[in-house]
């Protein structure tokens, strides 16, 4: 009789593994970037104003972080109960609780520290987004050899491009915060659903990230419109997580926070050369 291989032994499924695959060469995707803004000098002069807005956004977002803690703390546990005990063997159960609960609302104040920062680079994006084109382009001449992008015009068209490029990330900007603030209400409003806040934020600014450090390229082609856009994350969930768990961790590191914005748009333009959206019909 032949012995079946059950359990951590059994290969999982040929698309679970795709999936894992996709999401973890996207993943790499911003170290990549690093290497490549590294290596080639000629993405340097177009890099300098993401970088230096990416510093002022990780100094501002920090300080303000750091200034409101306590503010912060009382937000992400407002709405968590407050355990006392009578009698002492009470706190047999009250004190491991309370100390649950503690870890909790410190857990929830590192991810609202978090999306802060991701908020900050959005807001610097804005004034970036010009240079995110520019830099996007040299980045898939590099890469492809050549630049597929809608005909280059006069003066008048590139400065129609860099007010286009600034209107379609307040766009994003807009969807984010949209977005993010109905799930808060929804876990302000719907009983128990503040538990499920958390992941879901989380979650939707993995994939936000992508959709935000892509588009200059995307936008350059002005083959997609936004909602085509949103249908192209999310017909690619694994890479968009892998690059979007890479992306915040970007954000939050020390010292490579400082990078963000050169960074993620020179791995956002590898993504959405390696996963090309199909043109809508």
């Amino acid at each position: 009789m032949k012995r079946q291989y059950t359990g951590s032994h059994q290969r999982p499924p040929v698309a679970a593994r795709a999936g894992a695959v996709a999401a973890l060469e996207a993943f790499l995707l911003p170290l990549e970037g690093l290497r490549l803004l590294m290596r080639e000098r000629s993405l340097w002069g177009v890099a300098a104003v993401p970088l230096a807005l990416s510093v002022l956004a990780c100094v501002g977002a920090v300080a303000a972080v750091l200034g409101q803690t306590d503010a912060l703390y009382g937000l992400a546990t407002g709405w968590m109960p407050v355990l006392v005990a009578d009698r002492w063997f009470e706190w047999l159960w009250v004190a491991p609780a309370r100390a649950l609960l503690a870890l909790l609302g410190w857990l929830a104040v590192g991810l609202l520290a978090a999306l802060a920062l991701v908020l900050a680079f959005a807001l610097a994006s804005l004034a970036a987004a010009p240079f995110h084109e520019l830099l996007s382009r040299r980045v898939e001449a590099l890469v492809t050899g050549t630049v597929a992008e809608a005909e280059a015009g006069s003066l008048a068209g590139a400065l129609r491009d860099a007010g286009r490029s600034v209107l379609e990330e307040l766009r994003r900007l807009v969807f984010f915060l949209s977005a993010q603030g109905g799930l808060v209400l929804a876990g302000i409003l719907v009983p128990g659903a503040a538990l499920l806040v958390p992941p879901a934020v989380l979650l939707l600014t993995m994939l936000f990230l992508p959709l935000d450090y892509a588009s200059p390229l995307l936008d350059r082609r002005r083959l997609l419109r936004f909602r085509d856009k949103r249908r192209w994350v999310l017909g690619h969930v694994p890479a968009m997580v892998g690059f979007g768990a890479a992306a915040l961790l970007v954000c939050l590191v020390p010292g490579l926070n400082l990078l963000a914005m050169p960074v993620l748009v020179v791995g956002g333009t590898l993504l959405a050369l390696r996963h090309p959206p199909a043109s809508p019909s």
